[in-house]
């Protein structure tokens, strides 16, 4: 028995498999933007782009983070004519202009203001609950990073 065989044989989770088999990593359908370097970096491909997953746009403030999420909203778009974006928005930094400026169509995105995490979680769980696998939605959190707690805010006031 070879190394890997001893290795899978020994994992007690059960979507263990080498990488070519896994069925996490199979061929994927995939939103390409306008700007090749973003499709690089979301999928190390020219011609490829955005994938279903999770996507995190880090960085300082003022480093055009929302302006990358909304190339990446347009594209979505551009691919699902059904394609709904779903807008948590904590900063409210990131107004309706900036949408259409990027060819965003704002009657295809559901703002969704936030003033805690408690907020997002709860409502962001019970829209994925509630949506079908066929669905076409595109999640945008705005911004999370500051996005305090519940108690906090009650600690604040």
């Amino acid at each position: 028995m070879g190394v890997m065989d001893k290795l899978k044989k020994n994992s007690k989770l059960k979507h263990t498999s080498i990488l070519s088999e896994s069925k996490f990593f199979q061929e994927r359908d995939q939103v390409v933007t306008d700007v090749p370097m973003m499709n690089v970096a979301m999928s190390a491909r020219l011609d490829g782009g955005m994938q279903a997953g999770t996507l995190v746009l880090a960085g300082p403030s003022k480093h055009f983070k929302s302006s990358f999420a909304l190339v990446i909203a347009a594209a979505f778009q551009k691919k699902y004519k059904d394609g709904v974006v779903l807008f948590y928005d904590s900063e409210f930094g990131t107004p309706e202009t900036y949408f259409k400026n990027f060819d965003v169509d704002v009657e295809r995105v559901l703002h969704v203001p936030i003033s805690n995490i408690e907020e997002l979680k709860f409502d962001l769980m019970n829209q994925l609950e509630n949506l079908d696998a066929t669905d076409h939605v595109l999640v945008l959190i705005d911004s999370i990073g500051n996005l305090p707690s519940k108690k906090e805010v009650e600690d604040a006031l």
